[in-house]
């Protein structure tokens, strides 16, 4: 089992977070309750304890604290990547309700977002623009290359939950994979001083 803990300290947040693969129940206070409530799914999903507190400019907006959750959650799943032989690809779609949502996920060490739209609404509302910008930070701090697709739409509540939800259950097929694919690209072996 492992565990990776990190605080990153700001003018604008104060981060703690560790994760861990384990049955723990995870502790989540940041400070903005829907954003307990999908972090608090995204563990679920992913099997993974988080625990997070964070100090945030929430008089200003939400903005900081969303962009350096995703920071600090990068920086605590790259060194889990790097760190463990993981799976490097793995997919899902989540169906909530009339929404449904696809996730593809590649470990491959090059970080992108990549989020397309494939209703007929337009979906950056505060919620799905949040959510954007904590996966944006996510993913250049884990150097994860992340697709999401939102299929079908119902509600903003829905998207936003079906991404998190979606992203929680591709690191678990990652995590409990059996490695029986080769990479074309050998074993990179990586080494820190």
């Amino acid at each position: 089992m492992y565990n990776y803990c990190l605080r990153r300290t700001t003018f604008e947040t104060d981060v703690v977070g560790s994760i861990c693969h384990n049955k723990n129940a995870s502790v989540i206070r940041t400070g903005i309750p829907f954003l307990n409530h999908v972090l608090s799914q995204w563990s679920t999903y992913s099997d993974l304890c988080l625990k997070l507190y964070c100090v945030g400019d929430v008089i200003i907006d939400y903005h900081h604290t969303f962009e350096d959750i995703g920071i600090v959650l990068g920086m605590l799943l790259n060194n889990m990547v790097i760190k463990n032989n993981l799976f490097r690809y793995s997919h899902v779609i989540i169906p909530m309700d009339g929404t449904l949502v696809r996730c593809c996920v590649d470990l491959s060490g090059r970080p992108g977002l990549y989020w397309t739209n494939s209703t007929r609404y337009n979906l950056f509302n505060p919620i799905l623009e949040l959510t954007y910008t904590l996966f944006n930070s996510l993913v250049w701090n884990s150097n994860i290359s992340i697709h999401i697709d939102v299929i079908k739409f119902d509600s903003f509540h829905h998207v936003a939950e079906a991404i998190f939800k979606a992203f929680g259950t591709c690191l678990f097929r990652s995590i409990n994979a059996v490695q029986n694919i080769n990479s074309t690209k050998g074993c990179p072996i990586i080494s820190w001083k």
